[in-house]
Formats: C-alpha cells, sequence, structure tokens
C-alpha cells in the first residue's frame, strides 16, 4: 500500500494561527506586567495645547517625592516630550536583555522609571511616521516587554483625542484610572467632556478632571485673574459626576522649568502650582484608597 497523502497544509491559515498565538503570549505578557503595578493613571486630554504632558510629569515627580515607587510611559507618539520636560537625555536608551527578549526602562530624577517614543528616534527633529499597526505594536511592547518591576505608580502620557493609542491602551490595561486634563476655555471643556463620555461608554473608571491654567496671581497685586470664564471644570465634574481633584494655576516658570529640562515641583516647592499639585495627588490617593 502506499502512503497516505496528508490534507493540503492551509499556509494562511496557519499563517494566522501563528499570529494569534503571538498576540496572545503577548497579551499574557501585558497582564503580567501590569499586575505588579498597584495604580495606572492614564493622562489623557480631550485637545492638545492644554498642558496635558505637563501635568503628567509634574503628577509623577509630586508622587515620587513622597515616596512612590512611581514609573512614565510617554505614548504621545508625534510628541513626545516626556523626556526633555524630565531632563532625560534622548542619547540613553533602554538597556535590553536579548535572553529574556525584554528591555528596561530609563532611570530619571527621583529614581522614576521612563520610557518614551522619543528613544526610538535618531534626534529630537525627527518625526515619528508611523501607520496604526506599527504604534499599537510600539505601544504593547512598552506595556509587556519593559521590565516596569513592582511600582505604586505608572502614568501613563497619552496622545491627545480618542485616536487608536487612546482607544488601543484604554482596552490593554486592566483597572486603569483616568485623569482628564482641561483648561477652563469652552472649546478645550468640549473635547474634555467628549472624552469622558468616551471613557464612561468604554466603562473604565474615569479618576477625575484636573483644570490647568486655572487663572494665575497679578505680579503687581497679587489679585486672581481668570484667564477664561470660570467654572466649566466644576460643571463638567457635576454633570458627568467625577471628582474635580485639582486646579493648576497658571505660572510662566512652569513651562520655563519644562523647556529647562526640570520639574516645575522639584524647582519651586513653595509655589502655588506646586502646592496645587500637591492637592492633587492627595485627591487621587484618596479616591484610590
Amino acid at each position: 500500500m502506499g502512503e497516505e497523502i496528508p490534507d493540503e497544509i492551509d499556509l494562511k491559515e496557519t499563517v494566522q494561527q501563528g499570529k494569534e498565538e503571538q498576540m496572545n503570549q503577548q497579551m499574557e505578557r501585558i497582564k503580567s506586567n501590569m499586575e505588579k503595578i498597584k495604580h495606572k493613571l492614564v493622562i489623557i486630554s480631550g485637545k492638545g495645547g492644554v498642558g496635558k504632558t505637563t501635568v503628567a510629569v509634574n503628577l509623577a515627580m509630586s508622587l515620587a517625592s513622597v515616596g512612590e515607587k512611581v514609573g512614565i510611559l510617554d505614548v504621545d507618539i508625534t510628541g513626545p516630550n516626556v523626556t526633555k520636560m524630565l531632563g532625560v537625555s534622548n542619547d540613553l536608551k533602554p538597556r535590553v536583555d536579548p535572553d529574556k527578549k525584554s528591555f528596561y526602562p530609563v532611570n530619571g530624577p527621583m529614581n522614576i522609571k521612563v520610557l518614551s517614543m522619543s528613544f526610538l528616534t535618531q534626534d529630537t527633529d525627527t518625526p515619528v511616521i508611523w501607520r496604526g499597526p506599527m504604534k499599537m505594536g510600539a505601544v504593547r511592547q512598552f506595556l509587556g516587554d519593559a521590565q516596569w518591576g513592582e511600582l505604586d505608580y505608572l502614568v501613563i502620557d497619552l496622545p491627545p483625542g480618542t485616536s487608536d493609542e487612546t482607544l488601543d491602551i484604554l482596552q490593554l490595561i486592566p483597572e486603569e484610572n483616568i485623569i482628564i486634563v482641561s483648561t477652563p476655555q469652552e472649546v478645550a471643556l468640549l473635547d474634555a467632556r467628549k472624552t469622558i463620555r468616551m471613557a464612561q461608554i468604554m466603562e473604565r473608571n474615569v479618576l477625575g478632571i484636573i483644570e490647568n491654567m486655572s487663572g494665575f496671581a497679578c505680579p503687581h497685586c497679587d489679585k486672581h485673574i481668570d484667564l477664561y470664564p470660570p467654572g466649566g471644570a466644576e460643571k463638567a465634574s457635576n454633570d458627568f459626576d467625577v471628582p474635580l481633584l485639582g486646579k493648576i494655576p497658571f505660572e510662566i516658570e512652569v513651562s520655563q522649568q519644562g523647556d529647562a529640562g526640570l520639574p516645575f515641583v522639584l524647582k519651586y516647592p513653595d509655589s502655588e502650582s506646586t502646592k496645587a499639585f500637591k492637592i492633587a495627588v492627595n485627591s487621587i490617593k484618596k479616591h484610590l484608597s
């Protein structure tokens, strides 16, 4: 009798099965990694220009300053500015462990663990021109293949709006806590409200709102002056039944220190903005306890 000829192998099906198996393994790594981190703070905004990254960096520094183990992940693919604001050189690169097929975040100020898309670019002038699948692949690697270790907080700085990265992060991270950053400006709040609604539709926990650039003190008379009509953040907080975590006043030194690569809360520990960040951190810890 001749040998029985096996059925023809379906190469497309085999390749698809391989991809699914690889994806399942990566999802398991993400789950295992995230289980070692007590609290995941996802910082998002409805639009750009509201100081989202400034808030993320100074929140991370404020948490580290009270003894928390903190990491910060910058997945703003096209505008990764976390390393600049922390004073971490892009010449530093994550250490790779080829045996474990993983890599380690870079140590930043106050031992904050830092990962950013900026580590993958040649220089600060090189844009990241990637399509969706490439961006999502990088996000999953940051979450699953990076050795974050045990942390109290992982602060994740997302791109503005409701892009692929935002949706993917919200689907990938278990038990994340979303913080919405907005200015009091009506246009910013319109977009912030949409972002809150998106998170609620996805049944994700919205920890609260932080209002940035919330007025400033006149340098001549010390009187509080509103840059925009006030009350919008409070109204959004009430309308969506989410806490208002803090109101960060406008101080020109905040942006100056971000450009200089030294977080504001370290340079000016007694300023009104630093006090406001401490209030926000206390609110966050209270709601998470």
